[in-house]
């Protein structure tokens, strides 16, 4: 059994910091051990005592989270930084930060940031890689290389898997085929929209931080404002 990460949120809206700490109790492997709402009180509660995961806001009334982070660098890689602006994405992932999320928190998106957490703290046992998807045709069952998929979007209660032109349905919801295919290199870029990065030829911008990806087979996806700092990570990392 996983041990439970003892966890420290920096947040300085009163609102915004009770509804991450409620968020978090839908994860029985992480405790919220202590909250701050200011730079000067995250360094104090960081050097009174140990955490394995912290969870940064960036801009608060004395100073800047990426330099609190600065500070405590074996700590960075174990950060999750939530912020409003997704101009500093670039940055936090150049200090090893474990993931960068936009608010409002999008709870599935924050199960993802804590699974990749989690994997960077405890990286033992290993986690199933979900490099596969198996795909009922009839009587047959299909195997799907995580490489071989453009991109998976829902229609209804089915996913569409989408593969070299061809469509493959599935009766499971978009957040858990993200999670399945996230060790594999699929992210997700949108509620209802996972793609593959070696796929992505463009990104046309569009309002309020939404984008539009234009696929190498042609297809174009949405990409919500959401999910631009994990979008970024995954381009990064191609």
């Amino acid at each position: 059994m996983s041990r439970v990460l003892s966890t420290l949120v920096v947040e300085d809206v009163p609102l915004a910091s009770d509804k991450l700490v409620s968020l978090l109790q839908a994860h029985p492997d992480l405790r919220v051990d202590a909250t701050a709402a200011s730079v000067a009180q995250a360094d104090a509660l960081l050097r009174s005592r140990r955490f394995d995961l912290l969870l940064l806001d960036i801009g608060l009334p004395d100073g800047s989270g990426m330099a609190l982070a600065g500070q405590w660098p074996t700590l960075a890689a174990h950060t999750i930084f939530i912020t409003a602006h997704a101009q500093h994405a670039l940055q936090a992932y150049a200090l090893g930060a474990a993931d960068y999320l936009l608010k409002p928190v999008d709870p599935d998106r924050l199960a993802m940031a804590v699974a990749r957490a989690r994997r960077l703290i405890d990286p033992s046992p290993p986690a199933p890689t979900g490099e596969r998807l198996a795909v009922r045709q009839g009587q047959r069952t299909d195997y799907l290389q995580a490489d071989q998929i453009d991109y998976i979007d829902m229609a209804g209660h089915y996913a569409c898997v989408h593969v070299g032109g061809q469509v493959h349905l599935l009766r499971e919801s978009i957040g858990q085929l993200a999670e399945q295919m996230a060790s594999a290199g699929l992210v997700r870029v949108h509620r209802s929209v996972v793609v593959n990065p070696h796929r992505i030829q463009a990104l046309h911008e569009r309002r309020n931080g939404d984008a539009m990806l234009q696929l190498s087979d042609g297809a174009r996806v949405p990409v919500s404002r959401t999910y631009r700092a994990a979008l970024a990570q995954a381009l990064a990392a191609r």
